[in-house]
């Protein structure tokens, strides 16, 4: 390379560095969409938002919400049509946003698992953009060795808890409950804690708990039923302390009722958008190998859907 070009490259390289860096894009303003379906209740909500640009380098400067109000949101499922209407739901954390939460819902809409449901949002000069989803369908959940709940079994046998996951689902969650009632004034009021999946003894007078957290399937997505078969293994231990906490608490005025264990089974989109936002948690960096993901056609955000299924363990 001849001196000239040398020198050149040189004084172009440091006119770059003059440059203020940013790490911020150019901003353009678009539609942002949250809706997941259940069929564990009739009432469904699409959240609607736009797309905000924060003052600095970091998002948690905006404490704006940035709600759509007004935009025109259906659901079809085959040639039935759902509206949903726009509310204003309670916000329980108001530490960043200290406005409630606007939605759009319809309090009549039922889901049926295995059936494919089209999203359309209309927001006037924004747009409209629009999604499907496919319902899981219904699973099964049971427990393999009931006996443990009840005090029997081998001194260090945890609870088996095995679920049947169908065609289409990407990843499921195991959750266990107990529900107790305390006696106060002659009257047994019902209560329900969740139990979790392990724990780590501190001290005699601390543990620190575990729960379960939603996983990918290990079985084929292609196989369904008998074929699906997934478990969670629930702590022994685990169980007993909550069983002693209960005891240390109510003493003799209290007894446990029963177990619930509910299967959420969720689909390809949800567990897409959820392993993005969870998959790598580190408050020190940013992780820039991943993409923005979304499924929603002209806009941001996701469309998804969840099944719940349960089954009970009377225990009184």
């Amino acid at each position: 390379m001849k001196p000239f070009s040398c020198i050149a490259l040189c004084v172009a390289y440091i006119a770059a560095c003059e440059e203020p860096f940013s790490p911020k894009g150019p901003y353009e303003e678009r539609l942002v969409v949250y809706g997941i379906l259940t069929n564990s209740t009739d009432t469904q909500y699409v959240r609607v938002f736009k797309t905000y640009n924060p003052p600095g380098n970091s998002p948690l400067e905006n404490v704006v919400d940035q709600p759509v109000r007004g935009a025109t949101v259906v659901i079809t499922q085959g040639a039935a049509y759902e509206g949903f209407g726009e509310t204003t739901i309670p916000r329980i954390d108001k530490s960043r946003y200290s406005d409630d939460i606007t939605a759009y819902a319809a309090y009549s809409f039922p889901v049926q698992p295995g059936k494919t449901y089209e999203l359309t949002v209309l927001a006037g000069e924004l747009g409209r953009i629009g999604s499907t989803v496919t319902v899981p369908e219904r699973g099964h959940v049971y427990v393999a060795n009931p006996r443990v709940l009840r005090g029997e079994g081998g001194e260090k046998e945890n609870l088996f808890v095995v679920a049947y996951v169908q065609q289409g689902t990407r990843a499921f969650i195991i959750q266990f409950y107990l529900d107790y009632e305390v006696l106060a004034n002659g009257v047994w009021t019902r209560y329900r804690i969740e139990v979790p999946i392990g724990v780590q003894h501190v001290d005699d007078t601390q543990n620190v708990f575990s729960y379960p957290k939603l996983e990918r399937r290990v079985s084929s997505p292609e196989f369904a039923g008998d074929d699906a078969v997934e478990s969670s293994v629930f702590s022994k231990a685990a169980y007993e302390a909550k069983r002693k906490e209960l005891n240390t608490l109510y003493s003799a005025n209290h007894r446990v009722v029963g177990a619930l264990f509910v299967l959420t089974q969720v689909e390809q989109n949800l567990y897409t958008y959820y392993s993005r936002v969870n998959g790598f948690l580190d408050e020190y960096s940013i992780r820039g190998d991943l993409p923005d993901w979304s499924n929603i056609t002209g806009g941001y955000g996701v469309f998804g859907a969840m099944v719940k299924d349960s089954t009970y363990v009377h225990l009184w």
